[in-house]
């Protein structure tokens, strides 16, 4: 217990004495990690936006004339890729026919009689599995005719492949900008004081002793320039998105509080790690470098 007191005290020391060098590590750590946040909202979002575009396709099911509507919908309810299915009546079908025709809607009388038959709207889960659902539903006796806009549906399908996969390479690539950052920044944070672990090598200190401090001054400056980039995003990115939302409504962004706080929190717990991670690195290769005098 004493000689954890006693490195406390060190780390403290430490942060005091070199208050500029950990200004700098502080400052260098919350843009590195403010960086990464925004990059991690940027892919949230845009996934959140592929898949409210995909839940948005429609597959239009024509039923045969005489067959059970109640039976057939709870079919293809249970599929497995099915989110959501509307059974829509003839009436219903054709009034929703004549307002998309709109002036024009007076041709529809020269039919006579309604000749559309109950349909359903199917919303699936992903683009990807509407060719499979429209083969099923073909093959369905029930069913005389199913409509999809396919050529949308595959370049929907081919955006969000492109999408989600740069999303993740931007994310990765920003994870490993900040490591590397904030690695160079503790090592020369350690460098600049190698006259000081020299002289505490003379004084009978061991490798751990010495070690522990700077280990816990980088995790802490790490910690609390995560801190300080959750509190930057949180206070810009609400308001920005709530501007957004006002005047683009039909875009669907992460604006959920307790989303952003629950990523507030992991962005602190893995700045808080990256900055543990990165000292013991920086230390460990330091210490097997340094030579203890004789």
């Amino acid at each position: 217990m004493t000689t954890f007191r006693y490195i406390l005290r060190d780390t403290g020391r430490l942060l005091i004495r070199h208050w500029f060098l950990g200004i700098l590590t502080l400052i260098t750590a919350a843009v590195m990690m403010w960086i990464l946040g925004l990059t991690a909202l940027f892919s949230l979002n845009v996934q959140n936006l592929l898949q409210k575009l995909e839940s948005e396709l429609v597959v239009q099911a024509y039923l045969r004339r005489g067959s059970e509507v109640g039976a057939v919908a709870d079919r293809i309810r249970a599929m497995d890729s099915v989110t959501s299915l509307r059974a829509l009546s003839p009436e219903e079908s054709l009034a929703k026919l004549q307002a998309r025709m709109g002036s024009q809607a007076h041709a529809l009388d020269l039919i006579g009689e309604n000749p559309l038959s109950w349909n359903f709207e199917i919303r699936v889960r992903s683009a990807q599995d509407v060719p499979n659902l429209a083969r099923t539903l073909m093959a369905m006796e029930e069913i005389e005719d199913v409509i999809y806009a396919g050529m949308v549906v595959d370049r929907v399908a081919s955006i969000s492949r492109v999408a989600s996969r740069a999303a993740v390479l931007m994310f990765l690539l920003s994870i490993m900008v900040t490591s590397l950052v904030v690695y160079n920044t503790i090592h020369i944070s350690l460098y600049s004081r190698r006259e000081e672990i020299g002289i505490m090598f003379l004084v009978g200190a061991t490798r751990s002793y010495i070690s522990t401090p700077f280990v816990l001054e980088g995790t802490f400056l790490a910690f609390l320039g995560s801190v300080v980039a959750v509190l930057g995003i949180t206070s810009a990115y609400l308001p920005g998105i709530r501007l957004l939302q006002n005047s683009l409504p039909f875009l669907s962004l992460v604006a959920d509080r307790r989303t952003i706080g629950q990523f507030g929190i992991l962005l602190v717990g893995f700045g808080a790690t990256l900055g543990w991670v990165c000292s013991c690195i920086v230390v460990a290769r330091f210490m097997s470098s340094t030579t203890k005098p004789l």
